[in-house]
């Protein structure tokens, strides 16, 4: 591919779009190539897709006769972790430091664990602050996707976000309007919220898209037993988003169900959005949006568009990523304008190499890449260097074999006593080993302690995020094999419940004195018990399906076993009662040692 052209590659958690776009002489940019392919699979289910994405690359790139090129691809927004902070006006070497303290302060992982970076976001406000959007992601999640990258034959210049890429993509496209425009890309797995003003950007990922449509369908038809692909096939066939309201439903009985469905999940996801918009004015301080562009391969779906219109009441249109971009001669135009606004990021990621610059530069590239491009650099000098010393080897290469040979008698007589001595030594170290070896096991139990803390408030933030409107949390229980372990009333601090009374803290001796135990028998914390309340209307009886509104939530979290996740105790208001409680049981995917 020529140096010229970029492929940007937009992976996400159930397809791989591609776009190869080429920087032309008038310093424009044209689309060569696109392409979506499937990943194989139930996209629904998390596993390490290395070689899945490796085998889809390699096919797509066959198919669409893209060599090995400069490529730009993305990571999603929910691996992602993302802040946006103000710091007071200071040059850009206090920044940097400012920055790095708010990276420390923020990330959830140990900085040693992440790639992170950082941008300024436009120029000082009037009161001389800085925005500062900053990203970090853990090292090993982008390593394993830039390594299934590099294995399909490409090279990775560049790792951007994905709700960034859009951004930059959206910006080049549109006009920036007065007011605030609000882009809504709605994923598999996540629908990305990005809110953009002339001077301001800020994200919000929503753990609904595409694939609960497809789970909420299996629910629905689970008299069929359909499986997710299945499931899946017939949101495409026949799904599209119910009207509601005076309008008349579908004469087929299949479609009208379905159509409910779709509408219910995206009803869901505009209580998100509303939630979003209010959080972006009363936190970030930023205005209303008047106007919604819907992106992403889920807003495909009939009347999708005139959903979000009757909710939100402001004009409603699809993103269209090529509006300022030249097409090749080959492309078919009626066929690009149909798949348009699913490719967004796809497009967002090849304007950072072919478009010169963007507003928004982050680069997550992992460490081992970098390494490897400055080796790559300097590996011109290191051949120059290598047959210089070669041809000095070899001038000197006899007078040295002649000399080593006398030396060497002489220098067996001299180190023989000193190799016995090592020997005995050698003895000595192997003892010491086993104690490092014995050490080690006991730093690490004591390490995943430390996780098992962070994991409490990750847990705690995701309860909190699905709660529904007028719900609150008033009791939230460890419990092991539904025994409860010791508890927390709604609003404390979650933090991991003490040893039992009487036991030793990690890595002390036992009670006879003697060195610190390498195998405690472990407990685990298997299930959270939460009791939770609402309120109470009779005249709304809908409130009472709270309680099954949480628990669906509940069941979509990456920390809770779907099957075992249950209502215990339901709502039972009594006449007059202003409120109600109720009790669920949330099986942890993952136990939390204690």
């Amino acid at each position: 591919m020529k140096a010229n052209r970029v492929l940007g590659l937009d992976i996400g958690a159930a397809s791989v779009k591609l776009a190869v776009l080429e920087r032309e002489k008038s310093g424009g940019v044209r689309l060569l190539k696109y392409g979506v392919m499937d990943l194989p699979g139930d996209a629904g289910q998390e596993a390490d897709r290395s070689g899945v994405i490796t085998a889809t690359l390699k096919q797509m790139l066959r198919e669409h006769g893209v060599r090995r090129s400069r490529s730009v691809i993305s990571v999603a927004g929910q691996s992602v972790f993302t802040r946006f902070v103000k710091l007071p006006a200071a040059t850009p070497e206090n920044i940097e430091r400012m920055v790095g303290f708010e990276a420390q302060q923020n990330v959830p992982f140990p900085m040693s664990e992440v790639v992170w970076g950082y941008q300024l976001i436009g120029g000082a406000s009037e009161k001389g602050e800085y925005e500062v959007v900053l990203v970090a992601i853990k090292s090993d999640i982008i390593e394993s996707l830039a390594k299934a990258v590099d294995a399909a034959g490409l090279h990775v210049e560049l790792v951007d976000v994905s709700s960034l890429a859009l951004y930059n993509a959206v910006r080049y496209n549109y006009e920036v309007e007065e007011g605030c425009t609000l882009v809504a890309d709605i994923g598999a797995k996540t629908t990305n919220l990005i809110f953009i003003e002339k001077e301001k950007i800020f994200t919000r990922a929503v753990p609904i898209g595409g694939n609960t449509i497809t789970q909420e369908i299996m629910r629905e038809f689970e008299d069929q037993k359909l499986s997710f692909a299945q499931a899946d096939e017939l949101k495409r066939r026949k799904g599209f988003v119910g009207l509601g309201g005076a309008y008349e439903e579908p004469e087929d009985p299949l479609t009208a169900r379905l159509c409910k469905v779709i509408r219910n999940v995206m009803t869901r996801i505009h209580a998100d959005v509303t939630r979003s918009v209010i959080f972006y004015r009363t936190q970030q301080g930023g205005q209303q949006p008047n106007k919604l562009l819907l992106t992403g391969g889920s807003v495909a779906m009939p009347y999708a568009d005139h959903f979000f219109n009757e909710k939100l009441q402001i004009p409603v249109e699809f993103f269209n990523p090529f509006r300022n971009i030249s097409l090749a001669p080959g492309i078919d135009r009626e066929k690009l304008a149909a798949e348009a606004c699913g490719y967004g990021g796809a497009v967002g990621l090849g304007l950072r190499l072919a478009a010169g610059e963007c507003p928004i530069e982050v680069n997550l590239l992992p460490p081992y890449v970098i390494e490897r491009r400055e080796f790559n650099k300097k590996k011109v000098y290191f051949f120059g260097c290598a047959v210089g010393l070669a041809l000095v080897g070899a001038s000197w290469g006899y007078y040295f074999n002649q000399r080593a040979e006398v030396e060497q008698k002489i220098l067996d007589n001299e180190v023989e006593p000193t190799i016995r001595a090592l020997r005995q030594l050698e003895g000595q170290i192997t003892r010491q080993q086993k104690n490092v070896d014995r050490y080690g096991q006991i730093k690490d139990q004591i390490k995943k302690l430390a996780e098992a803390r962070v994991r409490w408030h990750q847990i705690l933030e995701d309860i909190t995020q699905r709660l529904p409107a007028d719900t609150w949390i008033i009791q939230l229980q460890p419990a092991s094999g539904g025994m409860a372990i010791g508890g927390m009333s709604g609003g404390a601090e979650l933090t991991p419940p003490p040893p039992p009374e009487g036991a030793p803290p990690p890595g002390a001796p036992d009670a006879g004195g003697g060195r610190p135990s390498t195998a405690p028998k472990e407990q685990q914390i298997t299930e959270l018990l939460i009791v939770g309340g609402s309120i109470n209307k009779p005249t709304e009886p809908e409130r009472l399906q709270k309680p099954t509104e949480f628990l669906t939530k509940l069941r979509e979290s990456a920390h809770f076993d779907e099957k075992a996740t249950n209502i215990t105790k339901g709502p039972t208001p009594k006449e007059g009662d202003m409120d109600f409680t109720f009790s669920i049981t949330a099986q942890l995917k993952v136990p939390i040692p204690l």
